[in-house]
This record gives structure tokens, C-alpha cells and sequence, in this order.
């Protein structure tokens, strides 16, 4: 009797711990990456006195990429300035060098 072939048992590659950055301008990510969410800012109107009033808070909106400025503009993996990621810790480095991140970690903070 021949032996069956073992089955190949693909290893499990490490996770690439991910680092949280906040865009400063429109960025298309290289590889991995995980949308934190974005900072909606707060509505205001004028009321018929002319004063400012509060129509809705200032709001983070978690798990969503900040929406683009105009309807149909951009393009697919796009993500805006203004949204928080993660990003694999080596891009993350880049993007904070060249300024088009910030970091958003609680050491920053």
C-alpha cells in the first residue's frame, strides 16, 4: 500500500500589528489597512434673532472614511484627508516623515 501525501499545512504568518495615523491629505494605502473613523464636525445655523445655533454636535463616526468633497471624484482604495487608519507600522513611519499623516495614538495625544 502507498502512503497518501501529507496535506500541506500552510504556517501561520505572523499579524502585522497596525498603527493608527490621521490623514492630512487624500492617500491610497499599499497594502494592509483598517478605517478607524473620522471627525464629523458640527453643524451651525443662524436663527431668525441672527444667533448661531448648535443643528448637530461635533460626532466621531467610527469604522467609516470621511466623505469625499464632491460626488463621483476619486477613485477606488482612496481614502481623504481627515479619515484615521491604521497602517502597517513601516508605512505608517513613511507617511509621518513626509507629512501626510499625523500620528493619532494615545502618545501623541
Amino acid at each position: 500500500m502507498a502512503k497518501a501525501p501529507k496535506p500541506e499545512t500552510q504556517e501561520a504568518k505572523p499579524v502585522e500589528k497596525l498603527f493608527p495615523v490621521l490623514l492630512q491629505k487624500n492617500y491610497v494605502p499599499m497594502g494592509q489597512f483598517e478605517i478607524v473613523g473620522y471627525l464629523k464636525p458640527k453643524v451651525e445655523a443662524k436663527n431668525a434673532a441672527g444667533q448661531m445655533v448648535l443643528v448637530e454636535p461635533e460626532v466621531f463616526v467610527p469604522g467609516e472614511m470621511k466623505p469625499g468633497p464632491a460626488p463621483g471624484v476619486g477613485f477606488d482604495n482612496k481614502i481623504w484627508a481627515g479619515t484615521q487608519i491604521k497602517l502597517p507600522l513601516d508605512e505608517a513611519r513613511g507617511l509621518i516623515a513626509r507629512k501626510i499623516a499625523e500620528r493619532a495614538d494615545d502618545i501623541a495625544a
